[in-house]
């Protein structure tokens, strides 16, 4: 596939109002739980984007009816869980689709191979598998130990105690509690500390609650499901997506702007939102309102010194709002981020030193010397990673000659990005 070029051109002082696509993180979740439910659910705002159309896919191989309409689609579950699908479930390079839908598939009775791009073939998966083995699965990985393409056996989860090492990947224990109500007898799953990215298991908890299922916590790294629980039919609005949103409160920053992005709420669960008091720390104003959040630019932006594993998908966005920052900025504890859609940390450095930005590469993290952005001798590459499209599309606001190679890379999670990143430019 030929990769699309997107050349961008400065602005100054940006002012826009943006409606953010529905949150992918939230998608995908409400879709696998509507999936488990006991009749039709109705998810409306839904994001309609190439990872979460793989999920709907793989649930629909599986048995589950989707019936997309005009900002909403209805999910019928399957009559049995699940149908044994004829041939692989593929799921491109999506990895948030693919460690999820691995203990939704052991739920129920059948055979199933899961795989997908060849970057997909080199993100871990060996933890959930671990700990579908200790629930009584059979996984077998047909490549590489520990990494798709797999094979599941199921007869469903038989409950118990079971453990995830949750370092790489909070998704492995959100997996695991996605499905859990679906066992035969109690489920208590325990993770070992550190966790990456614990506020997407926040996420997924709250998204339990709220539809309905019961859990409790048994000391700070151990949580309680009973089980069989049935999810029931769901009724779910799906908000505005806050790592969407993160680059347009970026070109308010970077620009001296002012942008508003709805609908979001303060009290939000998503974890991203939490970039805000970043920004704040940087020196933006921050402003809610009922159904959105106003972010206005300072004069200059200070550099920051910032542990990320709560939010790392914001660091490309964080590394090129530290390229204008005055001053000395440094990421850390974002290891992870090298088996993302690319090696974040070290692309991020690659597009950032054409800038012209000193930037150094940790082994967990970047350290960035704001203030020495130029014109790039050379086109930005996306890397086939929509984050890493979106943010650097953020520089050629407030330098000249940015062309974004791979621009295509962003129907991944936000396919009208180009559209509404328009609204920025004159």
């Amino acid at each position: 596939m030929s990769k699309t070029i997107k050349k961008i051109e400065p602005v100054s002082r940006v002012k826009a109002r943006i409606r953010l696509p529905g949150s992918k993180s939230v998608t995908h979740r409400a879709l696998l739980m509507a999936a488990l439910a006991q009749g039709e659910s109705q998810i409306k705002n839904p994001l309609v984007a190439e990872d979460t159309l793989l999920t709907a896919k793989a649930l629909e191989q599986l048995g589950a009816e989707m019936q997309w309409g005009e900002q909403i689609v209805r999910v019928i579950p399957a009559q049995k869980r699940w149908k044994e699908p004829h041939g692989p479930i593929f799921l491109g390079n999506s990895g948030t689709s693919t460690r999820l839908l691995l203990a939704v598939a052991a739920t129920g009775t059948g055979e199933f191979l899961f795989d997908g791009s060849p970057r997909l073939r080199e993100r871990p998966i060996g933890p959930i598998l671990e700990a579908l083995k200790t629930l009584g699965v059979q996984c077998q990985c047909l490549g590489q130990e520990g990494y798709p393409p797999v094979k599941i056996i199921s007869r469903g989860l038989a409950g118990g105690e079971v453990w995830v090492d949750a370092g790489q990947s909070s998704q492995f224990l959100s997996a695991l509690l996605i499905a859990s109500p679906c066992a035969r007898k109690e489920m208590r799953v325990g993770w070992h500390e550190p966790i990456a990215s614990f506020p997407y298991v926040a996420l997924t908890l709250s998204m339990m609650e709220e539809v309905g299922i019961e859990y409790r916590w048994s000391g700070t790294n151990r949580i309680i499901v009973p089980a069989p629980q049935p999810y029931p039919a769901l009724k779910y609005t799906v908000e505005g997506d806050c790592s969407s949103a993160s680059y347009f409160w970026a070109a308010a920053a970077l620009t001296q702007g002012e942008v508003y992005t709805h609908p979001i709420s303060p009290g939000s669960s998503q974890g991203d939102c939490r970039l805000l008091e970043v920004m704040e720390n940087m020196g933006c104003r921050v402003q809610w309102e009922e159904e959105g959040v106003t972010v206005s630019g300072p004069e200059r932006l200070k550099a920051v010194d910032l542990d990320m594993n709560k939010m790392p998908d914001m660091v490309p966005t964080i590394a090129v709002l530290a390229a204008f920052a005055e001053g000395h900025t440094r990421i850390r504890n974002v290891a992870h981020l090298r088996v993302k859609e690319s090696d974040r940390l070290h692309v991020v450095a690659m597009e950032l030193s054409k800038l012209g930005v000193p930037v150094r590469e940790l082994p967990d993290g970047l350290e960035i010397d704001g203030g020495h952005a130029h014109t790039p001798d050379t086109g930005l590459e996306a890397h086939d990673d929509h984050r890493i499209a979106m943010a650097f599309a953020l520089a050629g606001l407030c330098v000249k000659g940015v062309e974004i190679h791979g621009a295509e890379s962003v129907a991944k999670s936000f396919p009208t990005f180009w559209d509404v990143f328009a609204q920025l430019q004159p």
